[in-house]
């Protein structure tokens, strides 16, 4: 029986699970933070909806737990990831497939990944290879190898090795980038580093004049998309995606994908096409060196790191199908590996959220989304990076998104706000009566909080959410460590609405005035238990429950509101840990 008190206050699902960390996607939400939703609103068998369904997170999730799903996007690459994890293959015969077609791949390219082990001549075939940038000094016009000069630590060059002048990263010129290291493995079987040889050189020259660097897949990154300003690319000249890929790296992927889709077999081809672009960000340059560990690939931007990896594409994939194939038979346990109904229940439309023609009125038991979040990430130029391989573009025009450069920066709020409130209103023309509807949203702004929830009253949805849910999917990167500190929210909010009956109107929000503000985020600091250290991020997202719950209005509500207010009271954030304490 449905109990909103079943459902708990604050989520906490990392994103280490094998089905979340088997193909990269922007803001997954991980399918154990949405299965306590679907199991409290719905019944087996009963049908969820998912409109800004990405990667088809809900849909796994639906499917595990018996439900039927909806799922719905414009993202191509969306599409062809959830496709991806809903086609059911045997182990074995994935194995087998993906043996074959590494094995032909690599004939095709010949040594071009083979290097000379110095410590015993031996030839073997190279794991990764380190590549620098080179910067020219400007007062010498001498090269600085950036990993030449970079500590063991991770400390940066801070001047030039010749003359002595300051370092600028931001405005030296670059020169062409060099390989430095490769890493094999040692006579023992443990990997270790030696110097570039010329034997790789020749490697890498071979590779620059292969002819078929011409029949790279590749989509430009142009001037009206957002990335293009927000990634440098105009500074750069990084404005084709096959650019990203060193010339080894490029052929070994052109080569791997023709066998992939020479395979007759439909299921597992597209089990393999899955594995394959799910590499992608780490075939490229965009996989970032660290003095101490891999630091993996941005998704949401374009940026190369000065020191960068160039690993070997088969070693990835091989990766990669072991992953997939873990993560399938996670998916499928318990189930008839040759039933085609459980697949047939979860379907995936191409299609804008505000367009949901495919779905009849008050048809659906229960909505899960995740819509994207204001200006913080633009899905479309990202997968142009994938899709370029896949043949087909997701139509930019439609997304979701607020511009913040180019042309369409003027009115973008607006554009947001209409699309989000239409996508709401066919959320409520095809939710059942009396049934629920869970959005999960995350931005450091109130004024795009505020959009949303006029967008949600404008839908016929009522202000007040019956609950509010903190999910906390971890953190991994700097920025994420240092939630606050750069206007970054690491945490987000789940809110639940019900669609009310026939006739009602939606209550209207109350106006923060005469230092609400301040009192709301004092008294959600105050209340911080003793000893228990969170992050900036968690007070911001209690600050706006609590408002939220109240029927408050949330433009006025800032992350660097709670910031100041935070400092005022003593608090400072660990740069290392992102965790707040107290200053006494």
């Amino acid at each position: 029986m449905l109990d909103i008190k079943n459902l708990p206050e604050i989520i906490v699902a990392p994103r280490t699970d094998p089905l979340y960390s088997c193909h990269s996607y922007l803001t997954k939400v991980p399918i154990d933070a949405i299965k306590p939703f679907v199991e409290n609103f719905t019944k087996p068998g009963q049908t969820v909806l998912d409109f800004f369904a990405g990667s088809g997170m809900t849909g796994l999730a639906a499917l595990s737990l018996n439900r039927k799903a909806f799922l719905s996007d414009i993202s191509i690459l969306g599409k062809h990831i959830a496709d991806g994890f809903l086609t059911n293959v045997f182990s074995e015969d994935m194995r087998e497939a993906a043996d074959g077609v590494i094995a032909r791949a690599k004939n095709s390219i010949g040594t071009i990944y083979t290097t000379t082990r110095s410590s015993d001549k031996n030839k073997v075939e190279l794991v990764r290879t380190i590549w620098s940038f080179v910067y020219i000094c400007p007062s010498c016009n001498s090269e600085l190898v950036y990993y030449e000069h970079v500590s063991k630590t991770g400390k940066v060059p801070n001047e030039c090795p010749t003359c002595n002048s300051n370092f600028a990263r931001r405005s030296w010129p670059r020169g062409k980038d060099v390989p430095v290291q490769v890493v094999i493995s040692g006579v023992d079987g443990r990997q270790i580093e030696q110097k570039i040889s010329d034997y790789d050189i020749r490697n890498i020259r071979k590779a620059i004049k292969d002819i078929r660097q011409d029949q790279i897949p590749s989509l430009s990154i142009d001037r009206d998309r957002e990335m293009y300003s927000r990634s440098g690319l105009g500074k750069s000249g990084m404005t084709e995606t096959k650019m990203f890929f060193s010339p080894r790296n490029s052929i070994a992927l052109l080569e791997l994908w023709r066998e992939i889709n020479a395979l007759s077999d439909e299921k597992i081809r597209q089990k393999l096409r899955f594995a394959f672009t799910a590499i992608l960000p780490r075939a490229s340059k965009r996989y970032q060196w660290s003095a101490k560990r891999p630091l993996n690939a941005q998704n949401q931007t374009y940026y190369i790191a000065p020191v960068y990896y160039e690993w070997n594409i088969f070693d990835l994939f091989n990766r990669k199908v072991n992953a997939t194939i873990r993560a399938n038979d996670l998916l499928f346990s318990n189930r008839n590996l040759w039933s085609n109904k459980i697949v047939q229940d979860i379907t995936y439309e191409t299609s804008s959220a505000d367009k949901l023609k495919h779905i009849k009125d008050a048809s659906v038991d229960y909505i899960f989304t995740d819509p994207p979040f204001g200006s913080n990430i633009f899905y479309s130029d990202m997968n142009l990076f994938h899709e370029a391989w896949l043949g087909k573009t997701t139509d930019y025009k439609s997304e979701a998104v607020i511009h913040t450069t180019g042309k369409r920066k003027d009115g973008s709020d607006e554009r947001y706000e209409m699309l989000l409130q239409k996508a709401f209103q066919e959320a409520f023309r095809t939710l059942k009566p009396g049934c629920y509807m869970s959005v999960v949203f995350g931005n450091s702004r109130g004024s795009v909080w505020g959009l949303v929830q006029r967008a949600l009253r404008n839908a016929g949805f009522k202000s007040s959410p019956v609950h509010v849910a903190i999910l906390d999917k971890g953190q991994r990167s700097v920025k994420g460590l240092n939630s606050g500190s750069q206007s970054v929210v690491t945490v987000d909010l789940i809110l639940t609405y019900k669609k009310p009956k026939t006739g009602k109107k939606a209550n209207n929000v109350r106006r923060l005035v005469n230092g609400d503000t301040s009192a709301l985020i004092n008294g959600v600091i105050e209340r911080l238990p003793d000893g228990e250290a969170k992050n900036a991020s968690h007070v911001y997202a209690q600050v706006l429950k609590e408002a939220i719950l109240k029927n408050l209005e949330l433009d006025e509500l800032h992350l660097s509101d709670v910031l100041i207010a935070l400092s005022n009271m003593g608090y400072s954030i660990n740069r290392k840990t992102g965790l707040l304490y107290f200053e006494s």
